[in-house]
């Protein structure tokens, strides 16, 4: 790869690293910048809603004069087709990329690069994806309607499972391996796409990087999945166990099978929710550890708390920053609403969970007592974004200026609230609601 491809390249990959596009992320190897793992997050109000579709990304020597050649990892082990433009073999068909002629001008040029290839795969995942296929652009044949709404139901059921749930398995079971953090070998599962070793065991097609991305989102996420599959139990509760129909474009062994089954999605999305939250309780013990070794880390943590403690002590809203039990692990901030916001007045405490392997797992935050608020989960779950992720200071400033915003714009990757978010940004009556119950909850704690 030529010198000016390899600095095009890096800076193109800094780009999409330090975008505020929360839509997708990538992972790679800086000895070899050239072969890319993405994540592309289902956009919402689609059947992919906050699926996590896994792509390869191979750039080649001469880019970018040529496109990347691009694979969804996404198909179930070669068995389920995504869409019309998602095949089951992993081809994206796209013409961006040269796998699909379009129109005139919608080819690749040099002038585009990886972001926008990200943002055309994107695309892809569509509100109406039937209408994706050649000759069903414009629906007008018998039954287009009921194969529209179907297709799009086992799409989101699908996603759910493969693209969801099946993942987040895979990422808990990464922890629990001897060498964490590594490329395992786990116990075969018919619900991701890792592929057989001679040995029959499994070895996993995607950087164990990933996994604290998908544990940080189901945090995030888990009453949107919550809804979606109480939705999916009412709306096919006459037709569970029942296979999935055949779009009339589905054939070949490019299709997507299966059978609704939501009760079973349900009861293993629970499951990871309460490993998500035991393995989180887990980091302040292991921390301790840590800190009686006298490791770098514990070390580092706890001098940088009395740091951040003499750096604020003059920030009126900061009221107390502490470790708990002494354990540079675990933190509490409490925290006074502004004079004239939202929360004014009200005392809000976090809890900061610290991870034995930071930076490579982020900071999780629970606030103690309910708060009606959007950037606040049903779970207590603080949903914030720090403008350095390895620095604890970034994340106490990012975690105040979430809750200082007063009029925060609409972003639908950062609802972690439904509820109070629909009301948020709804009408001026919806909108006044919101402020009553979060006054309500404030005054309550």
């Amino acid at each position: 790869m030529g010198d000016q491809c390899t600095l095009r390249l890096i800076r193109e990959l800094r780009q999409v690293e330090r975008s505020d596009q929360l839509a997708f992320t990538v992972r790679y190897d800086e000895s070899n910048m050239r072969d890319i793992q993405a994540i592309i997050l289902g956009p919402p109000g689609t059947p992919y809603e906050l699926g996590f579709f896994e792509f390869s990304i191979k750039v080649p020597s001469d880019y970018p004069a040529n496109p990347p050649s691009v694979k969804i990892k996404t198909t179930n082990k070669g068995r389920t087709r995504f869409g019309p433009n998602l095949y089951s073999n992993g081809k994206v068909c796209l013409s961006i990329l040269g796998t699909w002629h379009g129109d005139r001008g919608e080819q690749w040029s040099p002038a585009q690069g990886l972001e926008s290839v990200l943002l055309s795969i994107q695309s892809l995942l569509s509100p109406n994806p039937y209408t994706l296929e050649p000759g069903f652009e414009q629906p007008g044949r018998a039954n287009d309607t009921e194969n529209m709404e179907t297709y799009k139901s086992k799409i989101r059921h699908e996603s759910l499972r493969l693209a969801v749930i099946a993942p987040l398995e895979r990422a808990f079971a990464n922890s629990s391996h001897p060498e964490r953090g590594q490329i395992g070998f786990l116990p075969k599962s018919d619900d991701d796409d890792a592929e057989s070793d001679p040995d029959g065991a499994i070895q996993l097609p995607f950087s164990t990087k990933f996994d604290e991305f998908y544990k940080r989102r189901l945090l995030w996420y888990l009453e949107h999945y919550q809804i979606a599959i109480e939705k999916g139990i009412a709306d096919e509760a006459r037709r569970s166990g029942d296979p999935f129909i055949s779009m009339p474009f589905e054939g070949h062994g490019n299709i997507m099978s299966g059978e609704w089954d939501y009760i079973s999605l349900k009861n293993r999305l629970s499951k990871l929710r309460d490993k998500v939250i035991e393995e989180t309780h887990q980091w302040p013990a292991e921390g301790m550890a840590l800190v009686k070794a006298d490791a770098g880390l514990a070390v580092k943590l706890a001098g940088r708390h009395e740091q951040i403690v003499a750096e604020l002590s003059d920030h009126p809203q900061i009221v107390d920053i502490s470790l708990v039990d002494k354990n540079p692990f675990l933190w509490q901030l409490t925290y006074v609403g502004r004079t004239e916001s939202k929360l004014e007045g009200g005392i809000i405490k976090l809890r900061i969970y610290i991870s034995p392997r930071h930076p490579e797992e982020q900071p999780r935050v629970f606030v103690e007592s309910p708060i009606y608020h959007i950037r606040v989960s049903k779970l207590g779950v603080l949903m914030y974004l720090p403008s350095y992720d390895e620095d604890i200071r970034h994340h106490i400033d990012g975690m105040i200026n979430t809750l200082d915003d007063d009029n925060p714009p609409f972003n639908p990757l950062m609802t972690v609230h439904p509820e109070a978010s629909a009301l948020c940004w709804g009408s001026e009556l919806e909108r006044r609601l919101y402020r009553r119950k979060l006054r309500s909850s404030l005054e309550e704690m």
